[in-house]
């Protein structure tokens, strides 16, 4: 019997590994040591483009090459191109003279909303068409897109040109801080992506070390615009780049065929339901009053989307851009919760900590933007260090929760803040922050990439920055409303008589107007929806460490031989 199963196994290796190596298809090699006790397997990244499917139609339980790590090391050039094309995600943090500049400071969540509105709604897609069109077309679309919303972000007359802007940008951003983790996850066995996540998490934070300063210093000396203009002449050089050196395979098919197996439906579905719960979260206690029929009518038409989405995914397209089945792994759904909470309090602090520094402290903005330097090398430092933790240790499962409880720890301590804080005490807090943050960055995608078949790899990859993104989403609008009503409701309580005191919500440059007892107030009203923000962050924390505490560890293999076949859903 014994004989019979070792002839079986070599079987089955014979049949994966019967692609004719002088075609354009990829190859599989299998060696089988004379003993058959030890199997070295050897699967390149062109596998999943491989014409014939039959991989993908065989049980997965039973084929060995489907269950196996993807096992391609890039060049060192390839690498380092993926690096420069994350430099694009750089968002300015210039807001308050955007807001003086318009005399709109309510406004200025719309700049993070509406970018990552966008962004938000067309990632999940980016992983299935980046499946049926290849990586690097997906990526150079991204990238072209991004380029054109910032031209019209630079040269906008109006807020709600900017804004505009903002929206085409993040389509194209969307595309690219997915595209980016995708590929890289495609290069490296799933061990060794903890360490290069970690880069890649580190560069997306160094990117918003750049994005305060540049954008302080351009504020300050030159024009806010050039936040925006300075992505043009850098992202045509990465395009040049990708195009050149990002050498990737193309999946086999016409145009038309491709295009047939986008899932529109869901897509569009999923941009509504994202618009629709915004509108209401973004509206509520300030263009309109919470009870008021437009805010509960967008509330119960999002729920409604929302369910439709779902429905239709479920049900409708051959290949969902958001496979439902999935959710049934205990490792996706704890995965994504705490994402998504964690979401909501990173994008919480990062967007109203220029408003403290700026308004509340009175500094430029240019050094308002060295003030967030710690909370970015905190998420840096921890990224890069938790990566060399999974390659060295192969575990994971305690870090996401262990990064949520100290992002709380940090959110808690942050409620000292006050007009007279010592600098010393604001790097050491956010720094807090950033090492809670800088647990989950690459080890959540480790998380749900460890949980799933490879075939799913670029869809749980995607949908990983799709939740996160949410999170900051919704993260934004809450805090947003929860600051701008806290703030209205405060002033106008300290200055009852006065009726062009909201002036300073709109252009605060109007502070120096009043008396320095006066500004006392004004200040102190700024820290309460301030202190407010912080209070929500708490809270998101808590839940996120909640879902964070249900991650299963699964022991992460890698290396020829050490290739299991459990990449199947484990059902919670």
């Amino acid at each position: 019997m014994a004989s019979e199963g070792n002839t079986l196994k070599a079987q089955e290796h014979a049949a994966c590994a019967d692609v004719s190596p002088s075609t354009s298809t990829p190859t599989i090699s299998t060696s089988l040591p004379a003993n058959d006790q030890k199997q070295e397997i050897a699967i390149d990244i062109d596998r999943k483009y491989m014409a014939d499917d039959t991989l993908e139609k065989q049980d997965p339980s039973k084929v060995v090459g489907a269950s196996a790590p993807l096992s391609h090391k890039p060049p060192r050039r390839q690498f380092v191109i993926i690096m420069i094309a994350l430099d694009q995600i750089i968002v300015s943090t210039s807001i308050p003279a955007i807001a003086r500049e318009y005399h709109s400071l309510k406004d200025i969540s719309w700049l993070g909303t509406a970018y990552l509105m966008t962004s938000t709604s067309f990632q999940p897609l980016y992983g299935k068409v980046s499946d049926i069109f290849g990586r690097k077309s997906t990526m150079l679309f991204a990238n072209a897109v991004f380029l054109i919303g910032s031209a019209i972000a630079g040269w906008a007359n109006s807020m709600t040109m900017l804004i505009v802007g903002r929206a085409v940008a993040g389509v194209g951003a969307g595309g690219l801080v997915a595209m980016s983790f995708i590929i890289v996850s495609d290069m490296l066995e799933i061990r060794e992506r903890g360490k290069y996540l970690g880069f890649v998490g580190g560069i997306f934070s160094i990117s918003s070390v750049i994005g305060p300063l540049l954008g302080g210093a351009f504020a300050d000396h030159v024009t806010w615009r050039w936040c925006f203009w300075v992505n043009l002449p850098i992202g045509a050089i990465s395009m040049v780049f990708i195009f050149f050196n990002l050498n990737l395979p193309t999946p086999q098919g016409s145009f038309q065929e491709k295009i047939k197996r986008v899932d529109f439906y869901g897509s569009f579905m999923l941009l509504l339901a994202v618009v629709l719960i915004l509108l209401p979260l973004s509206w509520g206690g300030g263009e309109y009053p919470w009870k008021s029929g437009i805010v509960i009518g967008l509330l119960c038409a999002a729920i409604a989307v929302w369910v439709i989405f779902f429905l239709v995914e479920w049900k409708v397209p051959n290949e969902p851009i958001v496979p439902i089945h999935l959710f049934k792994t205990r490792n996706i759904w704890s995965t994504y919760g705490s994402l998504y909470f964690l979401g909501m309090a990173f994008f919480g602090i990062l967007f109203y900590l220029p408003v403290y520094f700026q308004v509340v402290k009175g500094e430029s903005a240019t050094i308002g933007g060295l003030e967030t330097v710690p909370y970015v090398v905190g998420i840096t430092t921890m990224s890069v260090s938790s990566g060399f933790w999974v390659l060295k240790r192969g575990t994971f499962a305690f870090l996401p929760a262990m990064g949520s409880f100290i992002f709380m720890i940090g959110s808690a301590l942050c409620l000292i803040f006050d007009v007279h804080t010592k600098r010393v005490a604001t790097i050491f807090i956010l720094m807090i922050c950033g090492w809670g943050m800088g647990f989950t960055m690459q080890t959540s995608t480790l998380a749900v990439q460890s949980a799933v078949e490879p075939k799913y790899m670029a869809t749980v990859t995607a949908a990983v920055q799709f939740v996160r993104s949410l999170g900051q989403v919704f993260g934004v609008a809450i805090v947003g409303s929860v600051f701008n009503n806290e703030l209205t409701d405060s002033l106008l309580k300290e200055f009852p008589t006065d009726p062009t005191i909201l002036q300073v919500t709109h252009d605060y440059s109007h502070i120096n107007d009043y008396n320095p007892e006066q500004r006392v107030a004004i200040y102190g009203s700024f820290m309460s929806g301030i202190h407010n923000v912080f209070y929500c962050c708490i809270a998101f924390c808590a839940i996120s460490f909640v879902f964070g505490c249900f991650i299963q560890h699964r022991e992460l293999k890698t290396g020829p031989g050490q290739a299991k076949p459990e990449m199947l859903p484990e059902m919670a």
